[in-house]
């Protein structure tokens, strides 16, 4: 038995741990108690996960949480678990002993029980969302606190002290510098822009911003923090919201206000999702003028004295027209350099070159000879996931199942310690599953194309528009047991509402949008009655990019729920349905 047990970097405390054969028990007393409150049962509930979940031996255990509140009333003592993870067990002064009884009858090996220093000293390494993330930032702690102590948080803090040391150097010389730092998804990346707009113990003072372009992330991001600080400190809510809205800003609502002649306040800015960044066309359209956003940054920025511009670039999440990606930042680079204003650039390779890392072209395609200065940096890309905690080469089975190589994505999924994925053609049993995973404050959802026109004919609403923020925002913020939350397992969310958030556990709908057709992916759009062919090439990239992102969306797993299809639709063909559930489970889809 081990008593108060800290689980480092978190602030949280056990009360006890009971260590049996295959089984660790973790004990929440409530001394004096009448009653099992239903925080105190959450409470119990998330330790055990974050048990399974990150600490290292926890996870070839069975983990049994147990509230005992003194003086509540008796309950049946039952122990079933679903994952390694034990149902709670309430229990009193009087019942506690037989539910450890039970739990240590769980495990049916005769393997030893942990010995308590082996269970202390095992590695702790827990994963927060970028939701917690952004909060414990934004409470003033590092990004080195938050890691998991790991490759991934190694190099998550050996990315942000070189950015720190470009920013004082670009303060201290007056430089104009972009910095390229790019990653797979999941890796970090907007954690890092939001240790970078958040931290205040950094080496300048200048003021900050993280950019997005991505309005339900900046919404979703600006309420969790606002709540967050106000129930901390006890401000009002929309005053802490203003200091939220003032580190993380909408990316358009910016260029409008600077767009003319004026100076930002910010001498650092963050592009999220800098890859993202729209062409000229794009530009005409919104703000009536026929400038890249590449350019218009790089102007804006050359009117303060000096300036650090840090592009965060992913891999395939390009989801609209007029994105375009790193080739789009080199030809303004070159043109910036060509009018007498030359930036420094610092830059992974990854970036410069170009290739699967950044889905096409880099910085310096089509022109190898720099009209300004160009220093690589290795530090500068995230190659470690983050968010898949428990497959981290999920995001590689993804962009192979994505590309068509479904040999090659299965033979990633064998090597994989869970499958990448489960599938069922029953609608209900992907909801029983998700169900199944939400103890502990565990966040699940719905997930489906926007394109997806036709699942409605499967009970599946439309997902709300991106503009939608209000929904968006209740979807990921508020408990399962309100109607409006992703728990509710009412409303998907599309790759526009979901892109840079995610969940712990996703239930990916699959629309008639893309089928497996003859070795190959087919990208359709619906023009009603009937489907209709994407034949454009980018569209067609656009489409298997919205995918990406709803595949890789959830932290601890993924269920793809594929239509049974219905013969009597043509919009609904058994057979295409047939075909792409045939695919799936060819790449390594584990049936539910």
């Amino acid at each position: 038995m081990l008593f108060e047990v800290s689980l480092f970097r978190t602030g949280k405390r056990l009360d006890a741990v009971v260590l049996a054969s295959g089984v660790v028990c973790v004990i929440e007393f409530k001394v004096g108690a009448s009653r099992y409150a239903a925080e105190d049962v959450l409470q119990t509930e998330r330790y055990a996960h974050d048990l399974r979940n990150f600490h290292g031996v926890s996870q070839t255990r069975i983990v049994v949480p147990v509230l005992c509140a003194e003086s509540a009333p008796k309950k049946p003592v039952r122990v079933r678990h679903v994952d390694r993870v034990a149902d709670l067990v309430e229990t009193n002064a009087q019942t506690l002993g037989a539910a450890l009884e039970a739990a240590a009858g769980l495990s049916g090996e005769a393997e030893p029980p942990l010995d308590w220093k082996t269970f202390q000293d095992s590695p702790y390494r827990p994963t927060p969302t970028i939701i917690e993330a952004a909060k414990a930032l934004y409470a003033g702690h590092q990004v080195a606190d938050i890691g998991r102590g790991d490759a991934a948080s190694d190099s998550l803090l050996s990315t942000a002290n070189a950015l720190q040391d470009v920013i004082r150097r670009a303060e201290q010389l007056r430089e104009k510098v972009v910095c390229f730092v790019t990653g797979t998804p999941g890796a970090g990346k907007t954690l890092l822009g939001l240790d970078l707009a958040l931290t205040q113990q950094q080496s300048t003072h200048a003021p900050k911003a993280l950019l997005s372009g991505n309005r339900p992330l900046v919404h979703v991001l600006t309420e969790s923090l606002a709540a967050d600080k106000a129930s901390r400190t006890g401000i009002p809510k929309e005053q802490a919201k203003r200091t939220a809205e003032a580190a993380i800003q909408n990316l358009l609502g910016y260029l409008k206000q600077h767009h003319q002649d004026s100076k930002p306040p910010e001498h650092v800015i963050i592009f999220d999702e800098a890859q993202r960044a729209w062409n000229a066309e794009v530009g005409k359209k919104l703000l009536g003028r026929a400038q890249s956003e590449p350019s218009l940054f790089l102007a804006i920025l050359d009117r303060l004295e000096w300036a650090c511009l840090v592009c965060l670039v992913g891999p395939g999440q390009e989801i609209n027209q007029g994105e375009g990606g790193l080739a789009l930042w080199g030809e303004a680079l070159f043109q910036s350099a060509a009018e007498g204003r030359p930036w420094r650039v610092l830059a992974a390779p990854q970036a410069l070159r170009g290739g699967a890392d950044v889905s096409g072209p880099g910085l310096l395609a089509g022109n190898p000879q720099t009209a300004f200065r160009v220093d690589e940096d290795p530090r500068l890309h995230l190659a470690n996931s983050m968010r898949a905690f428990r497959n981290e080469r999920h995001g590689r089975w993804v962009t192979l199942l994505l590309t068509g190589a479904l040999d090659e994505a299965k033979r990633v999924a064998d090597e994989m310690s869970e499958p990448p994925a489960y599938l069922t053609r029953d609608l209900n049993a992907a909801k029983a599953w998700l169900q199944r995973y939400r103890r502990g404050g565990r966040s699940t959802g719905l997930l489906a194309s926007s394109n997806a026109v036709r699942l409605v004919a499967e009970g599946i609403p439309p997902a709300p528009r991106s503009n939608e923020l209000d929904a968006i925002g209740h979807w990921f913020l508020k408990p399962y047991s309100d109607f409006r939350s992703s728990g509710a397992l009412e409303t998907p969310l599309s790759e526009f509402g979901c892109q840079g958030l995610e969940v712990d556990y996703a239930g990916v709908c699959w629309g008639g949008d893309l089928l497996w057709q003859e070795e190959h992916w087919l990208v359709r759009k619906m023009q009603a009655p009937h489907w209709k062919r994407v034949k454009a090439e980018d569209r067609q990239r656009f489409r298997l990019n919205s995918y990406r992102v709803l595949l890789t969306r959830a932290r601890a797993g993924t269920v793809i729920y594929v239509p049974p299809g219905n013969d009597d639709d043509p919009t609904r063909r058994k057979d295409e349905f047939d075909a792409t559930a045939q695919a799936l489970s060819r790449a390594g889809c584990r049936s539910l």
